[in-house]
């Protein structure tokens, strides 16, 4: 038995082998039945790149073919695992530490199977000697294949969110709101409506037709004002918005809206008095169709005696609608999946964006916005009601052209931080085409909802133009 470097080898692992001082080399041939051996690849193919640098591994292979015993191989297998790779100067240092702990370990082995070996052959038998096995390659963590239990665990939740989405409480002032409002049928809908007698000597009705996606919530901060200057103050959700009904699958039109506020103006018996329409946004359209029944004499129109407009898409051509509204208004596949996930958070941030940076509503008023258009699951026609987009270009014609040829007075309430409705396009269009009308322009950080961000401002501005007639 020879000892070099703490490496053992035994006599019977010869065939030429020879000891040299940085470790146990074997001959050619001893090398090339080592190599071709199935125990000897299986460590190869544990460790490919790093085989040829650790003499341990020879020791253990040598060891192994020669016949040693399991043992000793085992021993040496042990202290055979690769270290963590080194470079430059440490790797002679490892080299070395790693085959004096080897050497040991060989010894050890050794001895032990030697006194096993000696012990069965005096008592006339042969020890049991365990069958090699060589090292299997490292078994990874298991994957999950089954790909579709991870999605599945992950729609759960998404699908419940997606059928039901329990509506948020009305906070007291929307309540408050409500309570103080009646409901009258138009066909088969229940269209929510809210009728104020004012002052009290004026003959004066003003109706007001609120914007999208809102409600006539939205007047609430110039109720009072408008109170004590017309006998009768009439707002209504139309259709699909607010506290009305909002049927789907339903073909929302504004012709639709404009039979309602003729509806409701015939249940309240006041279809032949004259009336002053107050307008924002989508009300906007509304009010262009009644101007445009009223020129034309049809039945049953609402007898318009004043009209005031207010940031709304009058001309198609200046009109910039938000990008999720171009997504929803065209009725694509994606179009029921965005209604359905919609949530207070995206709707707070689309609906800010039309704000200015110093009027921005608190959080109340965004949640009270929220609540108007969550009942009666509105969020769910958000899509079919931007229909209303289309329809503009469509009769831009008619709507545009009851503005231009009407002899009612006509006024417009602006606020030029609107990206809706820019400044100052918008505004050299309209009094290019409406020169006639009157224009009120509110302060420079004003946007698209006036009557909340500026509601004294706009209250004096539509006062000032029903006075001056």
């Amino acid at each position: 038995m020879q000892k070099s470097e703490g490496l053992m080898q035994t006599p019977a692992a010869g065939d030429g082998c020879r000891q040299k001082s940085a470790g146990l080399v074997q001959t050619p041939a001893a090398a090339e039945r080592c190599r071709k051996s199935p125990a000897c690849r299986a460590r190869q193919e544990l460790y490919p790149q790093r085989w040829h640098r650790f003499p341990v591994r020879k020791a253990v292979t040598s060891i192994r073919h020669s016949g040693g015993s399991p043992l000793a191989t085992r021993a040496a297998e042990a202290c055979a695992v690769p270290p963590r790779p080194s470079r430059g100067r440490w790797r002679p240092a490892l080299v070395a530490g790693l085959s004096s702990h080897a050497g040991e370990a060989l010894w050890k082995g050794w001895a032990a199977w030697w006194a096993a070996h000696a012990h069965s052959n005096a008592r006339g038998g042969t020890a049991p000697v365990a069958a090699w096995n060589p090292p299997s390659a490292p078994t990874p963590e298991p994957r999950m294949k089954e790909w579709w239990i991870q999605v599945g665990l992950l729609s759960v939740p998404l699908l419940a969110v997606y059928l039901h989405i329990p509506p948020p409480k009305l906070s007291p002032a929307l309540h408050s709101w409500r309570a103080s409002g009646r409901f009258f049928t138009y066909k088969t809908q229940n269209i929510f409506y809210r009728d104020s007698s004012g002052a009290l000597g004026s003959s004066d009705i003003v109706v007001l037709l609120h914007g999208f996606p809102t409600s006539s919530y939205d007047w609430y901060k110039i109720w009072e004002g408008l109170t004590q200057r017309f006998q009768r103050v009439i707002a209504l959700d139309f259709v699909g918005f607010g506290f009305s009904d909002k049927p789907r699958p339903h073909r929302y039109s504004i012709f639709e809206q404009a039979n309602i506020v003729e509806g409701l103006l015939g249940h309240l018996g006041l279809r032949n008095q004259r009336i002053n329409l107050l307008s924002h946004d989508y009300g906007d359209t509304v009010a262009q169709e009644l101007l445009h029944r009223y020129e034309h004499n049809k039945t049953g129109c609402v007898l318009i005696n004043s009209l005031c407009l207010s940031n709304g898409g009058i001309f198609p051509e200046t009109h910039y609608p938000r990008f999720i509204q171009k997504i929803l208004k065209d009725g694509g596949p994606l179009s029921p999946i965005i209604t359905r996930l919609m949530n207070y958070y995206f709707f707070s941030r689309g609906l800010g964006a039309v704000f200015g940076p110093y009027t921005q509503p608190s959080a109340a008023e965004y949640w009270d916005m929220w609540t108007a258009i969550r009942t009666n699951d509105g969020n769910l026609v958000v899509d079919s009601i931007l229909q209303y987009i289309n329809q503009r270009k469509k009769h831009r014609d008619r709507w545009v052209g009851a503005l231009t040829s009407t002899s009612v007075p006509l006024h417009l309430i602006y606020g030029p931080l609107d990206p809706v409705n820019p400044y100052p396009e918008f505004l050299q269009l309209y009094r290019k085409l409406l020169p006639m009308s009157t224009v009120s322009v509110l302060d420079d950080h004003i946007s698209h909802y006036p009557q909340l961000e500026d509601p004294m401002g706009f209250l004096n501005a539509y006062l000032n133009f029903i006075n001056s007639f």
